[in-house]
């Protein structure tokens, strides 16, 4: 399950966040940010919503269209629990969904964010922070973005899902094997003459020892 949570009031990816905080810091969560629809990326929006749900605060959500249309259709209908994008009142609902457009800033909270369009199975979005869940190509795509948007960044969090001898699989799905972040790291410092911290997540069980 996916989920950073960015100065305790930003999240990304709430795949597993409730398991891995207290209510109090639940509840000190003032915005979430999604790549995609996949089930292990969104899931804790439903136990999150309980935690919070009587704090009166709405907490705000980014996602790309794709994203967006299937939270709310599949996950937030209120047929699992109750429609928190509506509960406990439309005024004043637990969350408020927030469609972005890839390669536009956008401000969450007091960050400056843009969202990038990365290769995976679904529609997904890489998002640079500036106070995902990328597969192959996102040093290409980030060249799109203008260079008055386009930071440098200090840390780049990514992913190394399967073994090596997965890559053919791995490369059909958008994920990464061990080997492959360092192709995206090579063009990354050809176009920026450095290479940030990288912090590596997104390890399925069977390949975690390989893989670190």
């Amino acid at each position: 399950m996916e989920s950073h949570l960015i100065d305790d009031v930003l999240a990304l990816d709430p795949g597993g966040l409730t398991r891995a905080l207290t209510f109090d810091e639940q509840k000190g969560i003032r915005a979430i940010i999604l790549s995609h629809r996949h089930f292990d990326h969104v899931k804790d929006l439903l136990p999150l919503g309980i935690a919070i749900r009587t704090s009166g605060v709405t907490v705000e959500i980014y996602a790309i269209q794709d994203t967006a249309d299937f939270v709310k259709s599949k996950l937030l209908d209120g047929s699992l629990f109750p429609d928190f994008l509506g509960f406990p009142s439309v005024e004043n609902p637990v969350f408020h969904m927030n469609v972005v457009e890839f390669n536009k800033q956008f401000k969450v909270l007091d960050y400056t964010v843009v969202a990038v369009p990365v290769p995976h199975v679904v529609p997904a979005a890489g998002f640079q922070i500036s106070s995902g869940d990328t597969g192959r190509g996102v040093s290409d795509n980030w060249a799109n973005v203008s260079s008055d948007v386009l930071l440098t960044p200090d840390v780049l969090l990514t992913k190394a899902t399967f073994g090596n001898e997965m890559e053919e699989t791995a490369d059909h799905v958008g994920h990464l094997t061990p080997t492959l972040p360092r192709e995206v790291l090579d063009k990354f410092k050809k176009q920026h003459n450095y290479i940030p911290r990288v912090i590596i997540s997104h390890m399925n069980p069977p390949w975690e020892e390989k893989i670190r």
